[in-house]
């Protein structure tokens, strides 16, 4: 009888050990799903009145992109051409975006973000952006 307790025991440690190693390693597998995020999310902190030629290459890249997706191309378009605040037809195809994603998503954090630039980031958007990049 003891003896089925400890191998009992013992096969509940492994399945929740093996529990909490999965989960770390699927969160640390799905860093990679927001890159193109974090990559616009990293452009917009240090924004100021319009993007740089290099953040437009950048920008670039990702409309190029085969495995950017449809809501990523919509964002990176309204940030090349931020010129002190997003052009009206993209605040638009951003608020689309805000209004199909769910409230937490990043995506949703951004396209915000994008769509309420002014000139440059509030302190409060910045630390949002911040977390993107560290999160993703």
């Amino acid at each position: 009888m003891k003896k089925s307790i400890k191998i009992l025991f013992l096969g509940m440690i492994t399945v929740f050990i093996g529990t909490f190693f999965q989960s770390n390693i699927s969160a640390h597998a799905d860093h990679d799903k927001d890159a193109i995020i974090i990559k616009m999310a990293d452009i917009m902190i240090n924004l100021e009145h319009f993007p740089t030629a290099d953040e437009k290459k950048k920008l670039q890249s990702v409309l190029d992109s085969a495995s950017s997706t449809d809501q990523e191309k919509i964002i990176a378009n309204a940030i090349m051409h931020i010129q002190h605040k997003s052009r009206m037809e993209d605040q638009d195809k951003l608020q689309i975006i805000i209004d199909n994603t769910v409230a937490t998503s990043t995506v949703s954090t951004l396209a915000k973000i994008v769509q309420s630039f002014s000139h440059g980031i509030s302190k409060t958007d910045k630390r949002k952006l911040q977390t993107i990049k560290f999160k993703g």
